[in-house]
């Protein structure tokens, strides 16, 4: 598998300027992300009206661009499963302006003008082969609310991601799966990241202030 960084890149605004038309009520807050990249029917709203659609994800509305791409298909092997780039903003000017209003008689809607504005990456890579062997080779996510420090470990980040040998280090993985086969879940996520030559993860920064 050979992986092609995109020419994406992180985008340094912060805010939702622009204010929208229409009236907001309690459920448009429903299913409230507090710690990841979802957004509200809120949160879409706005970014229409600031000239951005939000990317379906499942059955959730995300702002997001991709990073690493397959340079082809794989059925056997390391195959990617997905990579990102995400970004989740506050709001500023006649945005934060209009929702002020809208909290003075709906609090709930606080949640919105509490929210730092947030920048993370997220790469997931699977092996599968013809004997059984399924696991994850590397599942990495960083995030933060400091533009320039997220930036700068991205392209740590990248400088490791640009130089792996997936089949080969998906071989060595196989012959050390007893080191890291029966750890639980954030001990698989740490052996790994160690590794590949990457940092400790960070994710799940909850998004209020």
């Amino acid at each position: 598998m050979i992986l092609l960084r995109t020419e994406r890149e992180l985008n340094p605004e912060r805010y939702w300027l622009k204010p929208i038309k229409q009236e907001l009520e309690y459920n448009d807050l429903a299913l409230f992300d507090q710690n990841g990249y979802d957004l509200t029917r809120a949160e879409q709203i706005y970014a229409n009206a600031n000239g951005y659609n939000a990317i379906g994800h499942r059955y959730r509305y995300t702002c997001k661009d991709p990073w690493y791409v397959e340079s082809y298909r794989t059925v056997e092997g390391p195959h990617l499963n997905h990579c990102d780039l995400y970004f989740r903003r506050g709001f500023g000017g006649d945005a934060r302006e209009q929702l002020k209003e809208i909290a003075a008689d709906q609090p709930v809607f606080h949640k919105l003008l509490s929210m730092r504005p947030k920048w993370g990456m997220d790469i997931s890579v699977d092996y599968a082969d013809k004997q059984g062997n399924v696991f994850e080779l590397l599942h990495f996510e960083w995030d933060g609310f400091f533009f320039d420090k997220v930036l700068e470990q991205k392209r740590q980040v990248e400088h490791v991601i640009d130089n792996i040998d997936w089949d080969k280090g998906a071989k060595e993985m196989l012959e050390r799966k007893e080191e890291w086969h029966n750890l639980d879940f954030f001990g698989q996520s740490d052996w790994k990241q160690a590794f590949w030559g990457l940092p400790k993860e960070q994710f799940k920064e909850v998004i209020w202030k």
